[in-house]
């Protein structure tokens, strides 16, 4: 979002001044890889730590443990500047992770779910 905001303002000032515009952009892209692009370290160590805490208090099935440090790794692994593909892995390892670790949330707990309007 902050690339895409942040497009209308940079546009204004190349028109203006090429220069300053062009710095604007590299500030603005250094902002956007700060805050999540590139290396996903963060989210990595979270999986990571959720599935070793599983492990340790059976808190889910131990498979979904086990495949939720393997999603932690590939995060932990952006780190290294080789290895930085492996986002695009952890991005859709942790989709499936999410809804398993939700599936097993909902079939653990009785739900009474009213939905009303």
């Amino acid at each position: 979002m902050i690339a895409v905001i942040g497009i209308d303002s940079v546009t204004i000032i190349y028109n203006t001044n090429t220069n300053s515009g062009l710095t604007s952009w590299k500030t603005i892209e250094a902002i956007q890889n700060g805050l999540g692009g590139g290396v996903e370290i963060i989210g990595g160590l979270w999986v990571f730590l959720i599935s070793v805490n599983g492990l340790k208090y059976s808190t889910f099935n131990k498979y979904l443990n086990y495949f939720g440090l393997i999603v932690g790794n590939a995060g932990i692994l952006t780190i290294i500047p080789v290895l930085k593909d492996l986002i695009s892995i952890l991005g859709l390892t942790q989709i499936v992770w999410f809804s398993c670790i939700g599936i097993s949330i909902m079939k653990s707990r009785k739900l009474n779910i009213n939905i009303s309007l």
